[in-house]
């Protein structure tokens, strides 16, 4: 109704918002496809591939794209495919004609407009395809969708390609008050299918946007990136170009772990993995700038059941078809801890997982020091795991009568500046987690102190070598644990 505000809109759509992220608002688009569109989307049940209007014929296409919409693949050869038939305005006639790789022509069955088709080369090849005129388009991204494509394959949309440079009007904002006028499309979060070849790399994603936003710390003409995850170790599982739209991630060299979204074709790099692909509202990350967060919604959703409690898990994962097998604890109270595989794309692939237990009661509850000790405590969300699941954990080193000693995951890529040391003079309070930093030998050795002391850090170590990162809120779990015990950690925040 007149007078409506965006949050009306969003509420009318059923559209989700997280508090904090984007709204993209960008009005005349209609108006700008208006004008000759020279690129286009085409969407196939195997993928999507784009192509760049070059030719005499382009007038034909521009009349009956919108026909093509449903045309299933007619036939495929070494050379070419072929989607139709339509009705087309391209005049038919006889002859061979040259055809280059990635060529897009049309043809006629019976020398009949009426019955069209629209070839795509696979091959520099000869043919007569029954239509006048030369090739009128060429295949500019997602060729390595077109050798696959198969007799049941079909084109399901036909989408313009209109750069977002070109609209006046266009607006970020978290204002849901903003009128709502005819004419805008209103972008609220980013749909991104992962790829199930990249399992590392998809948990890598999920790990990053586990509270469902995307940060963005850069922002270029082809790309935004995120370094939420910068530092991590990600194995490199797939190699393709990085075409609009895909999700990928740095894994060697400056900038590993780095997560990019690329906002425009650009050729493979063999440090850049994907493992994902934006189907829906890439304009955000077009709009996205540094410091903004975007949301995100993952397709399949992440299967983590890491903090949930027992049944809740198994209703988590019967809901989505998994199959589970349960292990450990299982009584009152039990909150899993482990699963195996731990990957989303194993699970989906294999269809069932293992999930095991323990008490809440054993379940050590933490509060960390954000703000005192950043770096401190990014290397300890590192090595317990926490920065990749809502459950950490960290095996036992050595236990004396008032001290615990951990060793974590090695953590190769901050380096532990002394930060939030103890004052001298002061004393460590009973329950505080220490790590040993730069300045002795056994840098990155977490502890925790079982009583107060104004002498030595919970790592034992004097306060000059000691960083003072959180504390336990109930020690009287960790007395009971003995060296080589694995011991379970949540952030109560």
């Amino acid at each position: 109704p007149a007078g409506s505000r965006i949050a009306d809109a969003l509420a009318a759509a059923g559209a989700r918002r997280v508090p904090g992220t984007i709204i993209g608002i960008v009005s005349g688009r209609e108006e700008a496809r208006k004008e000759v569109a020279t690129e286009f989307r085409v969407i196939t049940t195997k993928g999507e591939f784009k192509i760049e209007l070059t030719g005499q014929d382009k007038d034909v296409w521009l009349q009956c794209f919108d026909r093509i919409v449903g045309a299933p693949l007619k036939w495929a050869t070494g050379q070419a495919v072929a989607f139709g038939p339509f009705a087309s305005g391209v005049q038919p006639g006889r002859g061979a004609a040259e055809h280059k790789t990635w060529d897009v022509s049309f043809g006629t069955g019976g020398y009949d407009a009426k019955n069209s088709f629209i070839i795509i080369s696979k091959a520099n090849h000869s043919s007569d395809y029954g239509a006048r005129g030369r090739p009128f388009a060429w295949v500019i991204s997602g060729k390595s969708v077109i050798p696959g494509l198969g007799q049941d394959d079909y084109i399901k949309a036909i989408e313009p390609v209109v750069r977002l440079e070109k609209f006046a009007n266009k607006l970020v904002t978290t204002d849901e008050a903003l009128p709502a006028e005819d004419g805008m499309e209103i972008h609220t979060e980013l749909e991104v299918e992962m790829i199930p070849k990249a399992k590392d790399g998809a948990e890598h994603f999920y790990a990053a946007v586990k509270d469902g936003t995307f940060p963005v710390d850069f922002a270029a003409s082809t790309f935004v990136s995120s370094d939420v995850m910068l530092g991590e170790l990600c194995p490199y599982e797939n190699l393709a170009a990085r075409s609009e739209g895909t999700v990928s991630i740095r894994t060697d060299g400056f900038g590993r772990g780095r997560i990019y979204i690329s906002k425009a074709d650009m050729t493979s790099n063999v440090y850049h993995s994907i493992i994902g692909r934006v189907t829906k509202g890439l304009e955000l990350a077009r709009l996205a700038a540094p410091g903004q967060s975007v949301a995100v919604r993952t397709t399949p959703v992440r299967l983590s059941a890491l903090g949930m409690d027992m049944k809740a898990a198994e209703a988590f994962l019967a809901e989505r078809g998994i199959q589970y097998e349960k292990a450990g604890y299982q009584g009152d109270g039990a909150v899993v801890v482990e699963q195996e595989p731990y990957t989303t794309m194993e699970i989906v692939s294999g269809g069932r997982v293992k999930i095991t237990g323990i008490p809440r009661r054993d379940l050590v509850e933490i509060q960390l020091y954000r703000d005192r000790a950043r770096k401190s405590v990014e290397f300890f969300r590192r090595a317990t795991g926490l920065k990749q699941s809502s459950v950490g954990a960290l095996d036992v080193f050595f236990k004396y009568e008032d001290t615990v000693l951990f060793k974590g995951k090695p953590v190769p890529v901050i380096e532990l500046v002394p930060e939030n040391k103890p004052d001298e003079g002061a004393a460590i309070a009973a329950g505080e987690i220490g790590i040993t930093n730069m300045a002795a030998k056994h840098v990155g050795l977490i502890g925790v102190r079982f009583s107060e002391s104004a002498k030595f850090g919970p790592t034992g170590e004097k306060f000059a070598a000691t960083n003072v990162l959180g504390k336990v809120l109930d020690t009287d779990k960790l007395k009971k644990a003995r060296e080589k015990d694995r011991v379970y950690f949540v952030e109560v925040k």
